[in-house]
């Protein structure tokens, strides 16, 4: 996984580049044209804003505290600047990079503490609720499910009711469901089963894609008598395999 398709980004054209939203960027970067070393993303603050906050890393505090220092830039423009933070900018909400020289590589950065970063927890039904960071942006999609999205990790919920089965019936027919599913679509990678007294959860990962980039897959079931949670759990990054696999786990019943 991890992986990121070409998009067209000749030299000096990144016309195409994917809508993210704008970015807030300090103007020794948009100016200047010093190039970046610094950037994270936010949760936004509305609906046109990408959440990348960019920065050259010489700022003071008094600088940045100005807002006439920075200012919305499409990502074409910044790019053109500097076209080595393209992968970056598609990589989701709470990311945080930086680098110590101007050609340096760019390092994920684990200790930069942002206003939003926490956990929440959330009511999803009457019997149901979700513990999730609050990074994640929720809405409810068109379909009726309960969706979370950080950009580079997603989270998709729908419940039903069975009315005539219970909880062991329930479990016997999805774990079949999850062993023998059409490999031609996708192959299983792995098969999970973290049942307790109280819920049945079983499910499975593959690897999907679409025009952009190659992700993990998470399809999970949390069954209880007459009832199915289905989480569906997409990630970009193989290191968030056992992110997905919690966060799974977080939908619980209300005690």
């Amino acid at each position: 996984m991890n992986s990121f398709k070409e998009q067209d980004q000749s030299e000096n054209n990144f016309d195409n580049f994917l809508s993210i939203g704008g970015l807030m960027v300090s103007k020794m970067v948009a100016d200047e044209q010093i190039k970046p070393r610094f950037m994270y993303r936010e949760k936004r603050t509305r609906p046109e804003d990408s959440g990348w906050r960019i920065f050259t890393g010489f700022e003071t505090e008094e600088y940045t505290d100005d807002p006439d220092n920075t200012g919305i830039y499409n990502p074409s423009t910044i790019l053109k600047i500097d076209p080595s933070i393209a992968g970056i900018l598609l990589k989701g909400i709470g990311s945080v990079y930086e680098r110590i020289e101007d050609d340096g590589e760019w390092y994920k950065v684990t200790d930069f503490e942002m206003e939003d970063d926490y956990m929440v927890t959330h009511r999803i039904t009457e019997k149901w609720v979700i513990e999730i960071n609050n990074l994640f942006e929720r809405r409810i999609e068109e379909g009726g499910e309960l969706f979370y999205t950080t950009g580079d990790k997603s989270v998709r919920i729908v419940i039903w009711n069975e009315a005539d089965k219970d909880k062991e019936a329930l479990y016997v027919e999805h774990k079949k469901i999850s062993e023998t599913r059409d490999q031609t679509i996708a192959i299983t990678l792995e098969t999970f089963d973290f049942s307790d007294d109280e819920v049945a959860r079983i499910g499975y990962l593959i690897q999907e894609e679409d025009e952009n980039k190659t992700y993990g897959v998470i399809y999970g079931f949390s069954i209880i008598d007459n009832q199915i949670v289905q989480v569906v759990v997409y990630f970009d990054d193989d290191e968030d395999l056992n992110w997905a696999i919690e966060t799974w786990k977080n939908i619980k019943l209300v005690k």
